[in-house]
């Protein structure tokens, strides 16, 4: 109540302030307006002018990139724009688009964005191995248009009037304004884009308009943009989905007349001396059995067949992938502004955003592999044949008989919504007393309706094999089955004992995050060098998620003249421009249209056994945070034995009430469960940049900022992935990453709009949240057998529907504060124009940065004691996760009046994604470094019309993720193809 209270209060200040401005304006006689000091922005060159000069201006340590002219940013995506400063890397997503970015190493969740000045949310799906939606803090910069903005800003120090959150930038989008233009302007925009790997032509479009008038009432402007394109984006890879050694889930079969028999016998599976399951004879070959498992090292123990490496470790799931989505991207805004006399102003910005996707996921690959006996007749009824390892003792080759071999494929339609209204005002109260108030809402949801995935099994295969030999990261796979017949899966469950073949699941999940902004500023100009500042704010950010599923492990039996044809596609084409060769060109795939004529597994209804929703374990999560800041802050500018001073110094208040609530089973019922959590923090800032001789500045900022935890780790609850046998806890008295930062840069304005500059950054991360693994009983939890009946899985009469049991042994992930440690940096920056060369040579010119980031941070690898985790007996030493020690950008460009030129090379070295503790036999899992490509020319032909041709990725660059930093097993290699861009563009 006294929230809502607090933001009528500032309505009211901010609509009485309008209204005071009208009533100035009317009573006085017009007064001349100043003029407007707006930067013409008409090309590359001017765009990188532009910046160059509000770097140059700025406080602290600020970097800028300003669009080349109205509605087009220098690149097609605002993150690959982003990857061009100095310290930003670029985190692409499925179809190799850029969707995330680190700064200075620190991932997505560290960098805070705002639009229009208030803090932007963004989320979207995912693959997945990428975790299947992005619901972070972490700003999912795919959903949006990048015509839709004119400048973004990169604050990389921290200032006591700039809200925190941020322990890597603040990044500053702002939308256009009408006041940006001089007059009048109207631009039309058209593309057309192909990509070598979908080999689809795809539309984009783009428009604005913007106007401004004089009027008795002052000066009003009003501009209206759209940007609308589609775009398919096509994966294709392999992946393993994760290794696991050849002991886990009780061991392979073993051969006749071993000891101990694995699996022990077992009528109801059918396993006994001589065969690991109904119609499964034992096959091993004892030497290929022996050599497999004798060399199998859980937990960095001794072996019993010593070798080089660390042991025979296999995919979980060795599978080909064609992941497909299929996107509609549209944004809007609105931006008015009014200026009824000299140093006053009203804007009212306005955003709407909608990133529709259609994801079709298809996979070849075999199952038996990462599944016990007792969940789905896994890898016990599986028999070795042969085996080979290469040189560093890793697991290069094997033959199996008895594999299950499954087609498995997946529909993902979600949607992405974002609203945006910023209202903001100021005005000069005396010539040196002024006040500006902002009133802002941010609406962001992800509605995922559908995501439904059916799998075909062929159970039982013999002659299966994968082999890494020729090519570590695509392998052979023989499948010891015809995978284009679909007569060789089956949908229906074929097998006894409730064998898990031929099953379907689904989800619907919808998850939004609303955020307000409130805030008054002023600012007293005590004389010409020293300005006081101070401020109030309060945000209210609201998190919810509600997720729902469904599904059946039994399959549904299909009518009477209905077969597996009718119901299935062929998947063609596999492989173009992938690496390797023992890869199917096509395969037999579900046609989810077709089985959704025969089984309409997506009614929801007791008419298709498996499809109702299981609203038992229903509930939405909320989470909500209140953060009341205050803040005082002097700027100053001085001179000092003939050098200029200028900077500012302050303090930041801030305290943060947050409010975990979440449904939990218990008993059987539903019950809510809600924690709450108040911290405060005072956060000093100091920027200081001195002004030398020759152009030369040196600039120094040194502050205390924090991280929130992400929202997902807030919920006091548990959940079960059945699939992956993985418990999930959350950890709502999370408290957030506190660091120390300091930084010292010079810079060097040595010629006309050309710039060198290095400098010196280093964090000091008091604490850290990481997630903690370890291999627990389920039993042992202390958390209700109802857990493992969510989405539909049953546990009656002792048959796992889903996989987890009361006595499963399940990887437990939880959230904890762990130690933090050090982070430190070096950057290198260099803006050339080729001032020197004669003739046109003057018209080249050349971007340059470097970035060397390392850092020590302690992570628990295997906690003794869960409540207790920071035990320095079982805590490493490593790089941050999302850190890329080395970072670089190089772009070469060509610039004058009618023709522009550029290419452009962004590489980011190896870096951690996950921290995973030994807990299967690993350290971690790493991306491999990468380097991308791009290019981009354009020519007027009249001064209103532009041509331009773009390629993106030209060197077809592969996303690969390593697991094991001593084995370097292949997890995830995809591959997305080139891109290219035909435009054309017309301004009135």
């Amino acid at each position: 109540m006294k929230q809502e209270t607090g933001n009528k209060h500032l309505r009211l200040t901010v609509f009485a302030l309008a209204a005071a401005m009208a009533a100035n304006s009317q009573a006085q006689q017009a007064e001349p307006l100043e003029p407007v000091n707006v930067v013409k922005v008409t090309g590359f060159r001017a765009s990188l002018d532009s910046a160059l000069t509000a770097k140059k201006n700025s406080d602290g340590i600020v970097d800028v990139i300003k669009a080349e002219d109205i509605a087009k940013f220098p690149d097609a995506n605002l993150a690959e724009s982003l990857q061009r400063v100095p310290g930003v890397s670029l985190a692409r997503g499925e179809g190799g688009e850029g969707r995330q970015i680190t700064v200075r190493g620190l991932n997505a969740g560290f960098t805070r964005v705002r639009i229009n000045g208030i803090e932007g949310m963004s989320m979207t799906g995912a693959s997945d191995i990428n975790g299947n939606s992005n619901r972070s803090r972490g700003f999912d910069f795919s959903v949006f248009a990048s015509e839709l903005f004119n400048s973004l800003e990169v604050r990389k120090t921290s200032e006591a009037a700039v809200e925190e959150g941020s322990l890597g930038a603040t990044v500053d989008l702002r939308t256009g304004r009408p006041f940006d233009f001089k007059g009048r302007t109207v631009n039309i925009g058209v593309q057309e884009s192909w990509n070598s790997v979908s080999r689809k032509a795809q539309p984009r479009f783009t428009g604005l308009v913007s106007d401004r008038w004089d009027t008795a009432w002052g000066k009003f402007g009003a501009l209206v943009s759209a940007a609308h394109s589609k775009r398919r984006a096509t994966e294709e890879g392999y992946e393993a989905v994760d290794l696991y050694p050849a002991s886990f889930d009780d061991g392979f079969c073993s051969p006749l007349g071993a000891a101990p028999q694995v699996p022990g016998n077992n009528a109801v599976k059918g396993v006994t001396a001589a065969d690991c399951g109904f119609g499964v004879p034992r096959t091993s070959n004892p030497a290929a059995y022996n050599a497999v498992m004798g060399r199998t090292d859980n937990f960095g123990g001794t072996v019993a067949t010593p070798a080089a490496g660390s042991g025979s470790f296999h995919p979980r799931i060795p599978r080909f992938r064609r992941s497909q989505t299929d996107y509609e991207r549209t944004g809007l805004t609105g931006s008015f502004q009014w200026r009824p006399k000299s140093g006053t102003e009203v804007n009212l910005d306005l955003m709407y955003g909608k990133f529709a996707n259609k994801r079709y996921d298809n996979y070849l690959g075999a199952i038996s592999f990462g599944r016990s006996l007792a969940a789905a007749n896994g890898k016990p009824q599986t028999s070795i044949l042969e085996a080979h390892f290469n040189d560093q003792g890793s697991w290069d080759y094997g033959r199996f008989n008895g594999v299950d071999v499954r087609t498995e494929g997946l529909l993902d339609v979600y949607t992405t919504k974002f609203r945006q209204n910023v209202l903001s005002a100021s005005h000069k109260i005396t010539d040196t007393l002024k006040v500006d108030v902002l009133h802002g809402v941010s609406n962001t949801s992800l509605d995922n309706p559908m995501r439904a995935t059916v799998m075909f099994d062929a159970p039982n295969v013999n002659g299966f094999s994968f082999d890494f030999r020729d090519n570590r990261n695509v392998p052979a796979l023989n499948y010891g089955i015809d995978p284009s017949n679909p007569n060789s899966f089956t949908f229906a469950n074929t097998e006894p004992n409730g064998t898990w073949h031929g099953q379907f699941f689904g989800r619907y999940l919808q998850s939004g995050n609303k955020l307000k902004t409130d805030a008054v500023n002023l600012a007293w100009e005590m004389n010409d060098r020293l300005t006081l500042k101070t401020g109030v704010s309060r945000r209210s950010n609201l998190w919810t998620n509600y997720e729902v599923g469904n599904g059946s492990s039994g399959g549904l039996n299909l009518p009477a003249g209905v077969g597996m044809a009718d119901i299935s596609r062929q998947i063609s084409g596999f492989g173009r421009g992938l690496d390797g060769s023992g890869f199917p060109s096509s395969w037999a795939a579900v046609d989810l249209n077709k089985l959704l004529a025969v089984h309409n597994i997506e009614c929801h209804c007791a008419a298709v056994p498996g499809s109702e929703f299981n609203l038992s374990t229903a509930g939405t999560t909320r989470i909500g945070e209140r953060i009341d800041a205050v803040y005082a802050m002097a700027d100053f500018n001085y001179d000092l034995f003939g050098v200029g001073l200028r900077g500012n110094a302050g303090v930041r208040g801030v305290e943060t009430t947050a409010t975990s609530s979440t449904p939990v089973n218990v008993g059987g019922g539903m019950q809510f469960v809600t924690v709450a959590k108040k911290y405060r923090d005072w956060l000093p800032a100091l920027n200081l940049t001195a002004q030398l001789p020759k152009d030369v500045f040196l600039r120094f900022s040194a502050g205390k900022t924090l991280a929130r935890p992400e929202y997902g780790d807030l919920r006091p609850s548990a959940s079960v992935n059945h699939q992956f046998q993985t418990v999930s806890v959350g950890n709502p008295t999370l408290d957030p990453i506190r660091a120390r930062t300091y930084d010292l840069q010079a810079e060097w304005y040595y010629d006309k709009n050309a710039m060198v500059s290095v400098g010196y950054f280093r964090k000091e991360i008091g604490t850290f949240i990481q997630n903690v693994q370890q291999r627990q009983v389920y039993s042992s939890l202390g958390f209700p057998n109802e857990l493992l009946t969510a989405g539909g899985c049953s546990i009656t009469g002792g048959t796992p529907a889903c996989g987890v049991l009361p006595d499963t042994t399940v990887v437990v992930n939880r959230k904890f504060n762990t130690p933090g440690g050090p982070l430190n940096g070096l950057e290198f920056n260099l803006q050339a124009p080729f001032n020197f060369l004669p003739g046109i040579g003057k018209n080249f010119g050349l971007l340059a940065n470097h970035t060397r980031v390392k850092s020590k941070i302690h992570y628990i690898v295997r906690p003794d004691n869960l409540t207790t985790p920071a035990n320095e007996e079982v805590t490493d030493v490593a790089d941050f996760t999302g850190l890329s020690p080395r970072a670089h950008n190089l772009t070469l460009y060509y610039d004058d009046p009618k023709f522009s030129a550029r290419v452009s090379a962004a590489h980011r070295s190896s870096y951690i994604l996950a921290v995973l503790g030994d807990i299967n036999g690993h350290d971690y899992t790493v991306v491999d470094g990468s380097t991308s490509i791009d290019f981009s020319v354009s020519y007027n032909l009249t001064p209103q019309l532009r041509l331009s041709f773009e390629g993106q990725n030209l060197t077809d660059t592969p996303l690969r993720y390593g697991r094991d930093t001593g084995r370097n097993d292949t997890l995830l290699y995809v591959h997305s193809g080139r891109t290219f861009v035909l435009g054309a563009n017309y301004k009135f």
